[in-house]
């Protein structure tokens, strides 16, 4: 017996799917088509959840999920199928970055929204930059000359700001394993003061230590080497 493939997931920009346009196909269901001039049934998308909306009584989950480009909306859950995706993207938190498998759905507004298939927490950023050079290297396969020019120069400044992360990274980590931090190891202000840097600059830092194993906090504002 024969069935219908599944379509593969186009790792795409955010703002291809949002400014894509609807169209009906022979069979009736509905496909967007977008400017690379592809009918896209399934997206792949990396970006930033902007905000999380847990439905309890369906058991599904709504996220904004928005990269460089523009925003759009990713729905989980909400039938027994999908009953592993809700699982999956509950313990999400606002702030995380997400690769998304999903299905391109169209809203009762006629909004595009992705019904999640697959949704994996990016904790390694060098993945941002490997994914802009994905999509540039097919925008340049699609005759997309500036749209792939932009996406590489996206890429090149994750990864200058990949690189001052890990050189702040290294000096933290440098201060901490001096003998004298130690044993009662630093307060983030006595951080902030040596390291001469800003608050905005310090604590994505030192929560990404954390989450990597290399620091902990014994104490509320008091961090600690390994």
């Amino acid at each position: 017996m024969s069935g219908r493939r599944r379509a593969v997931a186009l790792k795409m920009k955010i703002k291809d799917i949002v400014e894509g346009e609807f169209t009906t196909e022979q069979d009736g269901s509905k496909a967007l088509h977008v400017k690379t001039n592809d009918i896209v049934r399934r997206a792949r998308i990396m970006g930033k959840i902007t905000s999380k909306v847990d439905i309890e009584s369906d058991e599904s989950i709504l996220i904004d999920v928005e990269d460089e480009t523009g925003t759009v909306k990713v729905k989980g859950g909400g039938n027994e199928w999908a009953g592993q995706v809700y699982l999956e993207m509950k313990g999400l938190v606002e702030g995380s970055t997400v690769d998304i498998v999903g299905l391109i759905r169209e809203a009762s507004d006629g909004k595009v929204y992705i019904s999640c298939e697959l949704c994996a927490l990016v904790q390694d950023e060098a993945l941002k930059v490997l994914r802009d050079l994905e999509i540039s290297r097919y925008y340049r396969k699609k005759g997309l000359t500036a749209e792939a020019t932009e996406s590489i120069e996206t890429a090149m400044k994750k990864q200058a700001k990949l690189s001052e992360s890990d050189e702040i990274k290294d000096h933290i980590l440098t201060l901490l394993k001096k003998k004298e931090n130690l044993e009662d190891g630093c307060t983030f202000d006595s951080i902030k003061k040596e390291l001469g840097l800003s608050t905005k600059e310090l604590e994505p830092e030192l929560r990404s230590l954390q989450s990597e194993g290399d620091i902990f906090e014994p104490l509320p504002g008091t961090f600690k080497y390994v």
